[in-house]
């Protein structure tokens, strides 16, 4: 009997030992290592209760071994019934369970100190209902191992209970025989369920990430020594393969990667393929099945592949980003008329080389009288005619000696940068040869036309050592140059920096002049079509200085946004036209009038939000202001304006894109600006009624009533114009024919004799 005992314990030990076997394959079945660990105590049990007791008989070392067999039953009875409940994901309070197992230990302690047979019959029936409450855990399922899991159990409890029947201290071989047949058989199914899960399992995870992989947009891709493996759907599409059989057939290294991207692909690919912690992220261009290129970025690392290493590649198409990034990076530094770098280009690059201190020559050549070409030619023209100019000037220093470069610097601007030179003598030869290669016609189409160059000459370290100061002294050397009569050069003279000292005085005058109020406005007139009755005014801006010099906007506008004063001359202006039309509102005379607003007004992200406070705070009817932006600003700060004009839009305040014919906006961009006055630039009006002319305004005509605008026409000069603007469909009409500019006094004159059927003519303000 003894021999059959320590059998049992044998094989419990050996099944629980394999149950932990199975744990380490996968740690998180946290019940199949309780199952090993029970297995493995009631082995230990069984030894040292039954197997030694014949060896130790009674007395106070078989209390012992009793004890601890005791002990060892009552743990592998908690470790069985927490691992059948962990496996059931039922709550498993441990506390409860371990004290309640606890108190059984002491209870069959002290049974059997009294009577060893009560101790027995105690602790088979605690052994009887653990395994009964494991069966109802574990309950009948469709899984056939888990039914006979389920009967073992009851059978394990049927063992326990009737072992005290046969046996007071339940040793008969009955008992022992058929407890070591259900054990083992139980602990067999314990295993088998356990490795069946594993398996199941296993078989889940391959299942799911299988279909992540076949559902994944990222391209995924295992390869060893450059020959395909596998690759799932999207990384079939991405390089245009119909199937993986096709794919397979292919030489990845030869056929998909550029040859000067090939050692990079092969180094990476080896180092994947020794070391298994190897993570490399890379990006750069790959070759489709058909021969198109595209830009990825991917992630390799190892895997294990049918038992061997392999390299996992997971890839995104980037190619569009890319595209667009270079796109960005291209209109960012490339000017897109000329295609040559442009202005930051050129700064980036000057930057560069004078932080390098390289001796470097700096021309900024400028075009003569480009503007009457633009007026004279058109637009168009004159946009060809700096892009052949371009052409020849890359041409030409293309045979220069030294390094160089060509950039676009502005409208008819460019800027020359030669490396290496420094000598005052060798700029005036070479700015001369580029004056001989300019002065050749440049043929367009039919048509020749010879171009005068402007050039200034400013030489590093000599003029300057940093970026900006040789920018502004080749400026201001090509100024000096303008001043002589056809293509000229000039060197840069100290003596310049005079007058750029007399910009900085006229820009802090300005600064004085619009905290001084030496600003006033003046009103030109508008008019209905049709009935030429008072419409509105636009109020334009002027500059007296005390001493009675009145400064053009033409000179002070660009200098207020270059310094940013046109911010505070804004509010200015803005506050004398409220104050104007509060001064009209009051008198009885209610028309809008319209104040130009510059793009960099439109910067400020609190613009509308103000210029609503001042509306709300002159309690004026908010339809009787009318903000104008020209065309060209409102392409160049689309989004900021877009967002302002919304909010002045949605607040009651009309809107108007002024100068409509300069720029190239488009008609997505008109529907989407919420405009409700288009103003036809002096251009568009100036050749009519020329029927070409004619038929440029009508089709804008037409386009302004579909989308609900209405037309103003500047410029208006002569009758013939007028007419042929309200026959083409313009709601109204503004120039000198009908109405100068006029002081507030004359203007408010012309409001209260509106009524008249033609406007009086008053004099005239310059």
């Amino acid at each position: 009997m003894s021999l059959l005992v320590l059998l049992s314990s044998f094989l419990e030990l050996m099944l629980g030992i394999t149950l932990l076997a199975l744990w380490r394959l996968n740690p998180r079945h946290e019940h199949v290592r309780l199952w090993g660990r029970s297995a493995i105590l009631l082995g230990m049990g069984l030894a040292l209760g039954v197997g030694m007791a014949p060896v130790v008989g009674p007395g106070p070392a078989f209390d012992v071994l009793a004890g601890l067999a005791s002990a060892a039953v009552m743990t592998s009875l908690y470790q069985l019934m927490k691992g059948s409940a962990l496996y059931r994901r039922r709550a498993w309070s441990g506390r409860f369970w371990a004290g309640l197992l606890v108190a059984m230990s002491v209870a069959i302690a002290g049974l059997a100190l009294q009577h060893k047979p009560w101790g027995v019959a105690f602790a088979g029936a605690v052994l009887c209902l653990g395994n009964l409450v494991c069966a109802r855990w574990i309950g009948w399922t469709p899984r056939r191992a888990e039914r006979v899991m389920s009967l073992l159990f009851v059978a394990s409890a049927a063992v326990h209970a009737t072992g005290p029947l046969l046996h007071p201290l339940s040793q008969s071989s009955i008992t022992h025989a058929s407890g070591l047949i259900v054990q083992t058989l139980l602990s067999l199914t314990l295993i088998i369920v356990a490795a069946a899960g594993a398996q199941r399992e296993a078989r889940d995870q391959a299942l799911r990430f299988t279909r992540l992989a076949e559902h994944s947009l990222q391209g995924l891709a295992v390869m060893r020594d450059h020959r395909l493996l596998y690759a799932n759907p999207a990384a079939l599409q991405m390089f245009g393969f119909p199937s993986l059989a096709h794919a397979r057939q292919s030489d990845v290294l030869q056929e998909m990667v550029l040859p000067e991207q090939a050692p990079t692909a092969r180094e990476r690919h080896a180092r994947v393929m020794t070391d298994p912690d190897a993570r490399i992220e890379w990006e750069g261009p790959r070759l489709t099945q058909d021969g198109r290129q595209l830009y990825l970025r991917g992630l390799s690392s190892q895997m294990i592949w049918d038992g061997q290493p392999a390299e996992l590649i997971v890839m995104l198409d980037e190619t569009a980003r890319h595209e667009a990034l270079e796109a960005l990076t291209r209109q960012a530094l490339f000017d897109e008329l000329t295609g040559l770098p442009n202005r930051n280009h050129a700064v980036q690059s000057l930057e560069r080389l004078t932080a390098a201190g390289t001796p470097l020559l700096l021309l900024s050549a400028d075009v003569d009288r480009f503007q009457l070409i633009n007026e004279t030619l058109g637009p168009e023209f004159g946009d060809r005619l700096l892009h052949a100019l371009g052409q020849r000037l890359l041409a030409h220093m293309r045979h220069s000696p030294h390094p160089s470069s060509v950039s676009r610097l502005g409208e008819d601007q460019f800027l020359l940068l030669v490396e290496g030179l420094e000598a005052p003598a060798q700029a005036e030869i070479l700015a001369r040869k580029l004056l001989e290669a300019t002065r050749l016609p440049l043929r367009l189409d039919e048509q020749e036309l010879t171009v005068h160059l402007s050039v200034g000459l400013a030489l590093s370290p000599r003029d300057g050592r940093d970026a900006a100061t040789l920018l502004r002294a080749a400026e201001s050397a090509m100024h000096r140059a303008k001043q002589i009569p056809g293509s000229a050069f000039a060197l840069f003279d100290p003596q310049l920096d005079r007058r750029a000292s007399s910009m900085l005085q006229a820009e802090q005058l300005l600064d004085k002049a619009v905290r001084a109020r030496e600003f006033q406005l003046v009103y030109q007139p508008k008019f209905h079509c049709g009935s030429r009755q008072l419409s509105g005014f636009e109020a334009l801006v002027r500059w007296q200085r005390p001493d009675g010099q009145r400064i053009s906007p033409a000179d002070f506008i660009p200098a207020a946004e270059r310094t940013g004063q046109i911010l505070a001359l804004g509010e200015l202006i803005i506050d004398i036209a409220l104050q104007q039309i509060r001064q009209w509102h009051q008198q009885g005379q209610v028309l809008p009038v319209a104040i130009n607003v510059s793009p960099v007004q439109f910067t400020h992200p609190r613009f509308a939000d103000r210029l609503l406070e001042r509306l709300a705070q002159s309690g004026l009817p908010r339809g009787l202001l009318e903000i104008e932006i020209t065309e060209s600003a409102a392409m160049t700060e689309l989004d900021e304006v877009l967002r302002q004009l919304e909010q002045l839009g949605a607040a009651g305040v009309p809107c108007a894109m002024d100068d409509f014919g300069t720029g190239q906006s488009s008609l997505t961009m008109l529907r989407k600006l919420p405009i409700r006055t288009l103003k036809l630039d002096r251009s568009m009006v100036e050749p009519l009624p020329r029927p070409e002319a004619a038929a440029i305004v009508e089709a804008t005509c037409a386009l302004g009533r579909s989308l609900n605008l209405e037309i103003v026409a500047e410029g208006v000069e002569t009758e013939e114009q007028a007419a042929a603007l309200e026959r083409l469909g313009a709601t109204h009409l503004q120039g000198y024919l009908l109405g100068r500019p006029l002081e507030p006094a004359a203007a408010t004159a012309l409001l209260q004799h509106r009524g008249e059927d033609r406007p009086r003519q008053t004099p005239a303000v310059h």
